[in-house]
């Protein structure tokens, strides 16, 4: 499988224990922030979904998709659970394509954008917002729980904003902002903390 650098993770995360403690505690300030008591049973395995699409996710995504089914989160990001069942995997895989044939597209305009996954480097994209931006993990280092999020704008050209933090620390300020400080910069003071299944 491929990582940052071309470098080989097969075998790399499959030998550490999902649902970690630091992550699951995140994984449930999140879903108390957006009054979420469900959970998932999946229909998918990991190994499944990370030989479909040649890449390893990071265990704090899967904690998360373990936790949380494919939806609307607060109104404003849309999460497709590739785990959960066919329409998950089918929207997530679509979407998935998508977003890196936009990067790819963008590049042949702007090349100072970021390279899109298989290339090494490359962003690898999990969500996108409500007005046609995107988040994607930029894997700088072989380990995918290393991985930090960076967000797309739908602005042309494109306006990358790269964090320092994870997936889910990416959400737990969204789940928990009451301003403009988050990574989709919108004033959410105003946005319901809750998620709408699909």
């Amino acid at each position: 499988m491929w990582a940052a650098g071309g470098a080989s993770l097969t075998g790399v995360c499959h030998d550490r224990l999902m649902g970690e403690p630091g992550h699951r505690a995140v994984v449930e300030r999140i879903a108390d922030a957006v009054g979420w008591t469900g959970a998932v049973a999946p229909k998918y395995g990991w190994d499944h979904v990370e030989r479909r699409l040649g890449l390893v996710f990071p265990a704090d995504y899967k904690e998360f998709m373990g936790r949380f089914p494919s939806c609307c989160f607060r109104g404003v990001l849309r999460l497709w659970n590739p785990v959960q069942n066919t329409e998950g995997l089918a929207r997530f895989t679509d979407d998935f394509g998508r977003l890196l044939d936009g990067v790819r597209e963008g590049r042949e305009y702007y090349p100072e954008i970021p390279a899109p996954f298989p290339a090494p480097g490359g962003v690898i994209p999990f969500a996108d917002d409500m007005s046609g931006g995107a988040l994607f993990w930029v894997p700088w280092t072989a380990d995918p729980d290393g991985w930090h999020v960076t967000r797309q704008s739908a602005s042309l050209p494109d306006d990358w904003m790269r964090t320092r933090r994870p997936m889910t620390a990416v959400l737990l300020e969204l789940a928990t902002s009451r301003s403009s400080r988050n990574v989709l910069r919108w004033d959410l003071s105003g946005a319901d903390r809750s998620i709408e299944l699909f």
